[in-house]
């Protein structure tokens, strides 16, 4: 199995840590010229949904999970689990709540996402960068005053982000789904 060092992670790879695959949520490196360089990083485990935190040293090598990935429809919320459907297979399957995380915020019916497979075991999903939701739910629109001022906005996922003062009910924006950010207004459907 391939290895790589601290210095080679991106988001949203998958790792082996301790036997089980974790993907890499959020990383940043420290230590100065007088000491050594370290990763701090924070990783989801795949089968479980558990967040745990873990630093790894500059001279550490991690395997790479050896995934498989499948393009798969989002079908319908199902009790505590979100059920989809494999683009391939037509094979229905479900992942469960604490599987998915935060992720299951930003899922939309009949909307296509990547599966991860480690094994031909489904252990997650992988977003887009960024998606277009309705807002549902935010106090009215007003002009002018501190051009910086924000305020909370909620989708009809459950999903909540600050957003201008000028998004009104029913507006469509692009929101990233990486840091849970206000990204612009969605123009492609006026």
């Amino acid at each position: 199995m391939e290895t790589i060092l601290p210095s080679e992670f991106k988001r949203q790879m998958v790792l082996m840590v301790d036997g089980a695959p974790h993907v890499v949520e959020d990383m940043h490196t420290s230590g100065t010229a007088q000491t050594r360089h370290r990763l701090h990083s924070r990783l989801r485990h795949l089968t479980n949904g558990r967040l745990i935190e873990r630093v790894f040293a500059e001279n550490e090598r991690v395997t790479v999970a050896p995934l498989e990935t499948r393009r798969v429809t989002y079908s319908y919320a199902k009790g505590d689990g979100q059920v989809f459907i494999d683009s391939q297979t037509f094979d229905e399957f479900e992942f469960s709540n604490e599987q998915l995380g935060e992720h299951r915020l930003f899922l939309k019916e009949n909307e296509e996402y990547k599966a991860l497979l480690l094994d031909g075991k489904q252990l997650g999903i992988v977003l887009p960068p960024q998606i277009s939701f309705a807002v549902v739910e935010t106090a009215p629109p007003t002009s002018g005053g501190v051009a910086a001022s924000w305020k909370e906005a909620k989708f009809e996922t459950g999903l909540q982000i600050m957003v201008p003062l000028f998004i009104s009910n029913g507006d469509v924006i692009k929101i990233d789904t990486a840091e849970k950010k206000y990204l612009g207004k969605d123009t492609s459907g006026e």
